[in-house]
């Protein structure tokens, strides 16, 4: 005969008691380790923005420019790499301040 776990064999109120016990416990350690905020998430997926604009822009203004001087790719690719590395870095930036906000933009957190 198959063994039963005790969940399943839990009465449907036990399970309930259950869930709302472990979700209670969540939100305590939440608000005890602060808890993320819909805001942090929205921020963390614009971070990815933070570095696609700069290398669109650059590459965008490096196409223009290659062809106004017919340079072929040059320019394009220049400024685009130029962008992405300005973008990568603004992000790390923000990352850091994320972190911990009383270090100034290029020094590491102390956690």
């Amino acid at each position: 005969m198959a063994e039963v776990s005790p969940r399943q064999a839990a009465p449907e109120g036990d399970r309930m008691r259950d869930s709302v016990a472990r979700f209670d416990e969540r939100r305590r350690r939440w608000r005890a380790e602060g808890a993320r905020t819909f805001m942090l998430a929205v921020t963390v997926a614009g971070i990815g923005w933070t570095i696609v604009i700069p290398a669109v822009a650059g590459f965008a203004l490096g196409h223009w420019l290659d062809g106004r001087y017919g340079t072929g790719i040059v320019l394009g690719a220049g400024l685009g790499l130029s962008g992405l590395v300005l973008g990568c870095y603004g992000a790390w930036r923000h990352v850091a301040r994320q972190h911990d906000p009383d270090a100034r933009p290029g020094e590491r957190g102390s956690r």
